[in-house]
């Protein structure tokens, strides 16, 4: 079953081309936020330092391109020296290429392993799935971003996309840990690069910055608006909530995230709160017996009216039957 707003396609599909509007805002002293696009956009960030510079995920090739000529405008004699891959995921990963004469690249140990995989194994975003694994997909396979960005992607024009054609330009990593953190320094400043432990893919991490008090978050955290879809990823609600409870235990102040609006760490307590109360809501429904539908009519969550998409469709964002359906959902095959 497949739940998608029109918005979510945009965002794949806006990230997967590359906008043109594109802009540098200061975050916190050296550290910097680059936003690709509009309204949802595509969002990484980066660190000046005196020996050069620490990149987050470089997103398209077409963005790095523009950013390479940015920094090296705005920052002359500080090159990239390290590129860190939040995951897999071609909306992310991809143009890294660009930085590869000066930079060294960082992930997590699953990365290369995901990206190795036959495409049903390590789904590309949003809710593509090979249906008869047979390692490729169709047209009609691919959803949201796969499926708009479809011709790009085949590269030999023989109707299938594979793993290996999407993943033609993502630079694999030089660098790899496999526990829960490793930290990356340079002319004497630092990011925690912190595991999410099977949050959204196997390989994602989010990284932190202690000095500026600023946490950079994969897809999962998606602070005052209604989340998620793809049955929360197809796994446990409760690997979320566990995630965000391990980064509420970092000394930050400012969240970015990697595609929405930046927030405070007590938005992050909020939505983490709201995944709480949704789960213990649609879990009751289904211990007294309620049926989908009757779940959908009966829950409301009004304590978070004030969230993007529960009143209107906004960007996205699901709607509250839209993401009561992938609670219920999550709760009933994936637990």
């Amino acid at each position: 079953m497949r739940i998608l707003t029109a918005g979510l396609l945009a965002l794949f599909t806006a990230t997967a081309h590359g906008q043109q509007t594109r802009t540098i805002a200061q975050v916190r002293g050296d550290l910097y936020k680059v936003q690709s696009g509009q309204g949802v956009a595509a969002v990484t960030v980066f660190l000046v330092t005196p020996e050069g510079i620490i990149l987050a995920d470089p997103l398209t090739p077409e963005f790095s391109a523009w950013l390479k000529g940015e920094l090296a405008t705005r920052f002359p004699g500080r090159p990239v020296r390290y590129v860190i891959n939040s995951h897999y995921h071609y909306d992310h990963a991809r143009g890294g290429g660009m930085f590869a004469d000066t930079a060294r690249f960082v992930a997590h140990a699953n990365m290369p392993k995901n990206l190795a995989l036959p495409i049903g194994r390590a789904r590309p975003p949003g809710d593509t799935e090979d249906t008869n694994n047979d390692g490729r997909v169709t047209r009609e396979e691919a959803q949201t971003g796969t499926r708009a960005n479809f011709d790009r992607f085949d590269g030999d024009a023989d109707g299938f996309v594979t793993q290996e054609e999407i993943s033609a330009d993502i630079r694999r990593p030089d660098i790899t840990f496999a526990g829960d953190r490793q930290t990356v320094t340079l002319g004497g400043k630092r990011v925690d690069l912190i595991h999410a432990k099977n949050r959204h893919t196997d390989d994602l991490i989010d990284m932190y910055f202690p000095d500026e008090r600023v946490l950079f978050t994969g897809d999962y955290v998606w602070t005052n608006r209604l989340c998620c879809n793809f049955q929360f990823d197809r796994r446990p609600m409760t690997a979320w909530i566990n995630s965000i409870r391990a980064l509420e235990t970092l000394d930050f102040d400012i969240m970015v995230g990697s595609h929405f609006e930046q927030a405070t760490k007590q938005d992050v307590v909020t939505f983490r709160q709201y995944l709480e109360d949704l789960m213990a809501a649609v879990s009751a429904g289904i211990t007294q017996g309620k049926s989908l539908e009757e779940l959908q009519k009966t829950i409301r969550l009004e304590k978070y009216s004030h969230f993007a998409g529960y009143k209107e469709a906004a960007p996205a964002t699901a709607t509250l039957p839209q993401v009561i359906q992938s609670a219920y959902l999550s709760l009933t095959r994936y637990q």
